[in-house]
């Protein structure tokens, strides 16, 4: 809960959308689970929140229909408000350009996804293209989704990697889904250990989503596991996600391409996921 200080500083501070990018190691990693479970327990503490689906997987996960995205709107075919479909999580879904993300302009994009001032707006971000689109690369927090497998592990540093030459970023959230809370410290110890040796990058456990039967079912049934079953163990691990989420601090927003092309040689990407194969 916000404290009655934590309010009025809230009322006094002046408002910044907080942009969160959600990326997945590997396709099986679960990024747009992640994506729709977190928005889902953001609001489920008041908070405002936009999902950008820029995936395109989140608005077929929860069955919604949509009648446009944000390319339509900014090419004059349909209005802002059509595109924006309210969730029974009480979240604004907001598709992006299934197709090209990439071609999306930032400057356009941005004052849709954040009209009225939202509190958190959470990228479902695409695996096409770029490492990151322009839309997600103006986020203030980028989150990598990654299992406990040392093939995810090492598709997560890779990913690390390419984003910190070509964007800048110095810091990630990592969150290890499938996985209990030990074994995720454990492979966030070693992949930051990993990228702090060869790479000038941060890396901070965001979390851990425990194994959870009932997150499948809700699946089933076109509905988040924090909403179905808001007891589940998953759905718990949501709502801790969310309430550190809150109280990031707010970073500054890297944006663009950092360009700097230098090759750091081998950064032994096969330690990081031999070290962590003793956590499984």
């Amino acid at each position: 809960m916000i404290d009655q200080a934590e309010g009025l500083r809230r009322l006094v501070a002046r408002h910044t959308t907080r942009i969160v990018a959600v990326v997945g190691s590997a396709p099986e990693a679960g990024q747009t689970s992640v994506a729709l479970n977190l928005a889902s327990a953001l609001a489920h503490y008041g908070q405002d929140v936009v999902l950008a689906d820029e995936s395109g997987h989140a608005a077929p996960a929860l069955g919604l229909t949509l009648r446009g995205d944000i390319h339509d709107v900014l090419a004059g075919r349909v209005s802002s408000d059509a595109i924006r479909v309210h969730t029974r999580d009480n979240v604004v879904l907001v598709p992006v350009a299934h197709r090209h993300p990439e071609r999306i302009d930032p400057s356009g994009a941005l004052p849709l996804l954040t009209m009225g001032e939202p509190d958190i707006v959470v990228i479902d971000c695409t695996r096409a293209g770029a490492v990151l689109s322009p839309l997600a690369a103006q986020a203030h927090e980028v989150m990598v989704v990654l299992g406990r497998e040392p093939a995810s592990i090492t598709g997560a540093y890779s990913w690390i990697k390419q984003a910190h030459f070509d964007y800048a970023r110095a810091q990630f959230r990592v969150l290890v889904n499938r996985a209990e809370d030990i074994e995720a410290r454990v492979v966030c110890r070693n992949l930051a250990t990993t990228a702090s040796h060869y790479l000038a990058v941060s890396l901070e456990l965001a979390g851990h989503v425990p194994v959870d039967r009932q997150v499948m079912r809700a699946r089933h049934l076109m509905r988040t596991v924090v909403d179905a079953f808001p007891m589940a163990p998953a759905a718990v691990a949501y709502r801790q996600l969310a309430a550190q989420v809150m109280h990031w601090p707010l970073a500054m927003r890297e944006t663009g391409p950092a360009a700097l092309g230098a090759d750091r040689g081998s950064e032994l990407v096969h330690d990081v996921g031999a070290l962590s194969a003793h956590t499984v």
